[in-house]
């Protein structure tokens, strides 16, 4: 596999990734019985949360072993893209959240 380097597409992709992510959590707290204002908040900050987690600022360790994740797309069989450096997705939660929510 070899990396390459593609800023744009990135974004992009990971703008529809967090939205899938949205979708599928709020879908699950639906199932729960969440409803109107409070599912989107509890979405929303779950979500943000994850996609921290994702983007490497949540700082992951357990046992003293420190966990740094780095966020790629297949761009082909034999290619993952990337965006040179830490991914960004927490940043489009709210933006991708009123959007799911059509507001």
């Amino acid at each position: 596999m070899e990396l390459k380097l593609d800023a744009d597409k990135f974004d992009e992709h990971q703008a529809i990734f967090i939205g899938e992510i949205i979708e599928q959590i709020k879908g699950k707290l639906e199932e729960a019985g969440l409803t109107g204002e409070k599912l989107k908040e509890v979405t929303g900050n779950i979500a943000f949360s994850i996609a921290c987690t994702i983007d490497d600022t949540a700082g992951i360790e357990f046992d003293g072993i420190e966990v740094n994740p780095y966020l790629t797309f297949l761009a082909s069989e034999n290619e993952l893209m990337h965006c040179g450096g830490n991914s960004f997705t927490h940043e489009y939660v709210f933006g991708v959240l009123d959007e799911v929510f059509g507001e």
